[in-house]
């Protein structure tokens, strides 16, 4: 298919999708899928991702009494989960009838043979109903956090059109439509993932100029980015931004014990921003913590170009929940005076697909974009920019 061809596609994909009522189309999916409500339901997954599902799942449709526990293959004995017991899924407490009958609702993280795999062990313990809440709790996050939910995507299709023809090779042209098909049809499913050879920020074929020399990362979790860096490149600085106090506690831990492999590591307490204030902080201690208004703490955001000053030859990674826009917008005069290599989360919210790109070519426009998805149901899709050949 031609990239003319492609942008058909998209146009055409824009021009029917279900926009115009997101609130109403996501519910009732969810609701479909969580069997009408009609009860019965076991959550495999007791960890983050089952979790926040359950919340999001009762934050829609109040209904505690559907749910009836989690199921866990380490699942301790006596084991509470939000007020739910949490079973081993061959507990002998669960009969066999019981099991027949209940919906089981897998709230991890998989992909395909992952997913198949779990459903297969099930079924040999006598479950019979399956459903994956991944898909619609990957878009309830990209849901929550847009600004404009109802209509963003027909009232910018120019834009989105024009991020596209940006794209630099012809896997980056297949990851934006697949990820711009599932915001626009309201389907999440496995979509396009890059090549399970290559590794998130460090090894992606893309020409970086400055192979990872001075490393910034913001939203550096716990010191998984700066793990796998530091066994594929020779950094001589990293700088790390966590505004996530527990992250962060363990952060400067796992970086005092790898740190002899690189020459400089500076880790900051604090998010990235365009202004330099205090800001209210949902803390989870999961890398999923956000800014927000009734958010349990508060946190310092700073500018990028009021904290790093006389370094030009930056490798800036940001992975923020999506405060990617605002911390870009504190970085311009960085971007815009030394053009450092760029790996940016596009993901979290639907419009940071194109108005990043359209975004970081205003600051530079000769940069190269190259587009790649690290993981399934479109989670980890980072837009890479750089000036190199």
């Amino acid at each position: 298919m031609t990239k003319a061809e492609k942008c058909k596609q998209i146009f055409l994909t824009a021009e029917s999708c279900e926009q115009r009522d997101i609130p109403s189309i996501f519910k009732d999916k969810l609701g479909d899928m969580m069997g009408g409500g009609r009860g019965n339901i076991l959550i495999y997954g007791a960890n983050n991702a089952g979790k926040n599902f359950v919340r999001f799942y009762l934050e829609i449709f109040n209904n505690r009494s559907a749910i009836n526990c989690f199921l866990d293959r380490n699942a301790a004995d006596g084991q509470i989960c939000l007020d739910y017991p949490v079973y081993k899924p061959d507990d002998l407490r669960l009969d066999k009838e019981f099991r027949k009958n209940a919906l089981v609702v897998i709230a991890i993280l998989l992909d395909n043979l992952q997913y198949n795999e779990v459903v297969d062990s099930l079924k040999k313990l006598g479950y019979t109903r399956f459903n994956n809440a991944m898909p619609f709790f990957i878009r309830s996050l990209h849901f929550s956090l847009e600004t404009d939910k109802e209509n963003v995507i027909k009232k910018e299709i120019n834009d989105i059109l024009l991020a596209f023809e940006y794209m630099s090779d012809k896997h980056s042209e297949n990851v934006f439509i697949s990820l711009f098909s599932a915001h626009a049809t309201v389907c999440y499913d496995l979509r396009e993932i890059t090549s399970t050879g290559m590794i998130q920020y460090v090894d992606v074929n893309v020409p970086f100029r400055h192979n990872y020399r001075s490393f910034l990362d913001c939203g550096a979790f716990t010191g998984d980015t700066f793990e796998n860096l530091i066994k594929w490149h020779n950094v001589e600085q990293y700088f790390g931004f966590e505004p996530d106090a527990l992250c962060y506690a363990k952060l400067s831990q796992n970086v005092d014990t790898l740190r002899k492999k690189t020459k400089h590591c500076v880790l900051l307490p604090l998010g990235v921003g365009d202004k330099n204030e205090y800001l209210r902080f949902s803390s989870t201690g999961d890398g999923i913590g956000r800014i927000n208004d009734m958010g349990n703490e508060i946190i310092q955001t700073v500018r990028l170009d009021d904290t790093l000053k006389g370094y030009d030859d930056l490798f800036i990674k940001m992975d923020i929940e999506g405060t990617e826009i605002s911390a870009l917008k504190g970085a311009l005069n960085i971007i815009n005076n030394t053009a450092p290599d760029l790996a940016i989360s596009v993901y979290h919210k639907i419009s940071d697909l194109w108005r990043i790109p359209l975004m970081i070519k205003e600051f530079v426009p000769e940069y190269k974009f190259f587009l790649r998805s690290h993981n399934a149901y479109s989670i980890d899709t980072v837009l890479y920019a750089t000036l190199g050949s």
